[in-house]
């Protein structure tokens, strides 16, 4: 018995002769008569009587029919909603946010053209990102980094760099820029591990030999920055994170190599399906970044 079988008596059944469902199946009638024999053989009874150009259901057919027509609906069913997802009708996609200032925009633009496409997202540092596209539990994921990441089909979506968050009270607070070696001794309220903006911001003090009064370790640059806005230290953030509030001021850092970028990241088994690669395709587009950035 095969899903052949069981569509060919379907269609009889429905159109009441070997022709009419021959036709409504685009198949040779000598098939459908093949495949209803076989099926009559495998569960061992006529499914139809011949009634002169007709045919009607036996005892047996319409005992079958209710289970073969549940049968057909729930294959239509899934044939209509694969093809649906593959128009992008509906669907689901998980995206990683290290952060909403430069992902919100390209999930609005996405919404727009998709509306059908539910959208969940899952805020983490860029670290703990990289893993979850790693292990294909969030679709996509917008991150910071240094460079592109190895194994992983990496997109640039915007240029960052890292500036040295003050109180707007601070003396440095006008400066144009800060030499990063005059940040010596200083206190500082610091990102958790796994914070890219933090490595990029250690590694740039170690190429120094700075050493900074390690304060605080907090778990959100919105933590940073209430910290650093009632004096707890000074703190980092990355330019386009640092957003309008009266009370902080962003400097410029130089002296060392503090530039970042936000990279839209997708796992290569799931890059080019469906709903993945048409955000990245409506990203791209939105952003002026059209090819995939090669890893160092």
């Amino acid at each position: 018995m095969n899903f052949a079988q069981l569509r060919a008596f379907h269609a009889v059944a429905q159109h009441g002769t070997f022709s009419a469902a021959a036709h409504a199946l685009s198949v040779s009638q000598p098939a459908i008569t093949q495949h209803v024999r076989a099926l009559e053989e495998a569960i061992g009874g006529r499914l139809f009587h011949r009634r002169g150009t007709g045919v009607e259901l036996t005892a047996d057919g319409n005992d079958l029919l209710p289970h073969v027509h549940q049968i057909i609906k729930g294959f239509e069913d899934v044939s209509a909603r694969l093809e649906d997802g593959k128009q992008l009708r509906i669907g689901h996609l998980a995206i990683g946010l290290c952060g909403p200032h430069v992902a919100m925009p390209l999930i609005r633009q996405f919404r727009a053209s998709h509306p059908g496409v539910q959208i969940e997202t899952r805020m983490n540092n860029s670290s703990q990102l990289l893993e979850l596209v790693t292990q294909l539990r969030v679709d996509l994921a917008v991150v910071t980094l240094p460079a592109p990441a190895n194994n992983l089909v990496c997109h640039k979506l915007a240029d960052q760099e890292v500036l040295l968050l003050v109180p707007a009270e601070h003396e440095w607070a006008l400066r144009d820029a800060i030499d990063i070696a005059e940040l010596e001794a200083l206190p500082f309220v610091l990102r958790e591990h796994g914070s890219m903006t933090q490595r990029i911001f250690d590694t740039a003090l170690t190429s120094r030999d700075v050493s900074i009064q390690r304060e605080l370790e907090l778990s959100s640059r919105e933590a940073v920055k209430e910290a650093v806005a009632v004096g707890l230290g000074l703190g980092v953030v990355l330019d386009k994170e640092l957003g309008h509030d009266s009370r902080l001021a962003g400097v410029k850092l130089t002296g060392a190599d503090l530039a970042a970028a936000e990279y839209l990241v997708a796992h290569p088994e799931v890059s080019e399906l469906g709903a993945v690669r048409e955000f990245i395709a409506t990203s791209l587009s939105t952003t002026a970044n059209p090819a995939p950035t090669e890893a160092l």
